[in-house]
């Protein structure tokens, strides 16, 4: 990706406008996966059939709509094999779940196309500066067409979306993330004169990809454990059914690799793949110590070790408390936190 032009103040990089509205988006970006999470939690990401960009942006409208679009619904297989006897009223709130998070998801698409039209017609960004942004601006469609493909494989024959959609769609903003960040960090970055005090050696710098790697990962696992509801397996820790590893982990499923990406193997890689991460944030941390490097890497690297002995605990209480909605939500926003 072509490197971004520098902020035009170097005295305050954030008051740069076009960093502040990169800001903006990730924080979005955030928030989107949070109400996302909250969404799958509250079992309403299935409750709208059909993706209208435009004249989706109304809910049904008189009682006559809303009996059709709950007679819509009465046709998936979530309502027939999960929710059959759901009353109109039971109906209208998981509905509404549903359309606020399309609704953030088209306002975060309009927060970041108009912005970006202004900041060409000002001419604060030309033409060729402009691309990488347009760039952002096709991940956002290209997530959101992911978004409607993972919702489309939970409404023809079973009551589920599938988590390898559902995995690929959470991998998908997170990607998202990092590249709005980048580009914003890239910004602040260039207005401030450069301090020996921050400066990365190239081992620290390998070791801090390493850490990057196993945190996407975890992630990974972490969309496949909500996607196949692997969370509800076990109220045990640090057993699971009596055991640290439990029986057939890899031999419930032929071929044996197949189990990788089944409910209890990814529950179990999931749960003990986080101190692997952990391990790895507290050699990033102890580097940057033996290396001497200061300022914000440090403090990051400081935060980072913090974080994850937060999200592990969170994530023990998820299991042994049966995954409470808002304990798990906040196991997942934290996860997304962590990356930035």
């Amino acid at each position: 990706m072509p490197y971004v032009t520098p902020a035009p103040n170097p005295d305050s990089p954030t008051r740069d406008p076009i960093t502040r509205w990169l800001l903006m988006v990730a924080a979005l970006i955030v928030l989107m996966v949070v109400v996302g999470g909250f969404v799958r939690l509250s079992r309403a990401g299935l409750s709208i059939v059909e993706w209208d960009l435009v004249t989706g942006i109304v809910p049904p409208i008189g009682e006559t709509a809303w009996q059709e679009s709950f007679a819509d619904y009465q046709q998936t297989p979530e309502y027939q094999y999960v929710n059959e006897g759901m009353s109109l009223s039971e109906y209208k709130r998981i509905f509404y779940y549903e359309w606020a998070h399309r609704l953030i998801a088209r306002l975060a698409g309009l927060l970041v196309v108009a912005p970006l039209v202004w900041f060409m017609w000002k001419r604060k960004l030309g033409l060729r500066d402009s691309l990488p942004y347009w760039a952002v601006v096709a991940l956002f469609g290209i997530q959101g067409a992911i978004g409607w493909i993972m919702v489309a494989s939970g409404l023809r024959d079973r009551p589920a979306v599938s988590h390898f959609r559902l995995t690929i769609h959470l991998l998908a903003a997170v990607l998202l993330l990092g590249v709005v960040l980048w580009m914003a960090l890239n910004r602040m970055r260039a207005t401030r004169p450069p301090d020996p005090t921050e400066t990365v050696t190239a081992n620290t710098h390998r070791l801090t990809w390493v850490l990057m790697g196993a945190l996407l990962f975890q992630l990974a696992y972490g969309g496949l454990v909500a996607g196949l509801k692997a969370g509800y397996l076990s109220n045990t820790w640090p057993d699971m059914f009596g055991r640290l590893i439990p029986s057939g982990i890899l031999s419930e499923y032929e071929p044996w690799w197949r189990n990788l990406y089944e409910p209890l193997a990814s529950h179990w890689i999931h749960r003990w793949f986080a101190f692997v991460v952990a391990a790895l944030a507290i050699a990033v941390y102890s580097q940057f110590r033996r290396d001497g490097t200061g300022g914000p890497a440090r403090l990051s690297a400081i935060w980072l070790v913090a974080a994850v002995a937060g999200q592990i605990t969170l994530g023990i209480y998820v299991v042994l408390l049966g995954v409470p909605k808002w304990l798990a939500l906040a196991h997942q926003g934290l996860g997304i936190i962590m990356f930035c």
